[in-house]
């Protein structure tokens, strides 16, 4: 085990132990910040602004909530793979006119995966809703493997910089082990590293989402 493994594993220890303390009754996630130093990474420069979707190597718990948004084999396989809602293509038109029906739906959802056919309609009616969240769905053919892209989703998280250089991502869940939220941690690492921004890191802290913050060199 590397000595960087065993810092991360350590301060997600940490923040565990210190989340219990606290006496939270209920099961809490585990989620990672990454700040980034000012002067060093300019957020107005949208190459700077990090928004990208990462399969991480372990499925997080809850597992993030998939729409899918397609008719007939396609939305029989989106549900039988675990899809937790399914839009007709006869809905969106209805969705995409009631201004909080569409919010709500692009909310309530971490991605959306549709089917080619639906797309057009998607585009015209969801497009705004969906887009400025950065969740506009992947299409998807009836034949596509959608009980593997259903668990790829279920490992996926989204990073994603606004106006400050800085994220928030959730890494696991008490129900994990100290181990598998390391290794989804050290994946996002990682992939700081190949996007050639992890000079520019000045703190990265792990935190049960009612415990205090632990803080980790990496």
């Amino acid at each position: 085990m590397s000595s960087r493994i065993r810092t991360i594993e350590a301060a997600v220890a940490e923040a565990r132990a210190k989340g219990v303390e606290r006496g939270i009754k209920f099961e809490q996630s585990f989620d990672l910040a990454v700040n980034f130093r000012k002067k060093e990474l300019d957020v107005s420069k949208p190459d700077n602004r990090i928004n990208q979707e990462l399969v991480l190597p372990n499925v997080l718990y809850p597992p993030p909530k998939i729409c899918a948004i397609g008719d007939g084999e396609f939305a029989d396989k989106a549900k039988e793979a675990g899809a937790e809602h399914i839009v007709s293509k006869d809905d969106i038109p209805r969705l995409g006119e009631e201004k909080k029906d569409r919010k709500s739906l692009a909310k309530s959802y971490d991605f959306f995966i549709a089917a080619v056919d639906a797309m057009p309609l998607i585009g015209r009616y969801l497009g705004q809703a969906l887009g400025s969240r950065g969740k506009m769905p992947r299409p998807f053919p009836p034949q596509a493997d959608l009980n593997a892209i259903v668990n790829q989703y279920h490992r996926t998280v989204r990073i994603r910089m606004r106006n400050t250089p800085t994220f928030h991502v959730k890494v696991g869940h008490m129900q994990m082990s100290d181990r598998e939220i390391t290794d989804n941690i050290v994946a996002i690492m990682n992939f700081i590293e190949s996007k050639g921004f992890a000079a520019r890191v000045s703190h990265v802290m792990v935190k049960t989402t009612m415990g205090p913050a632990v803080e980790f060199s990496v």
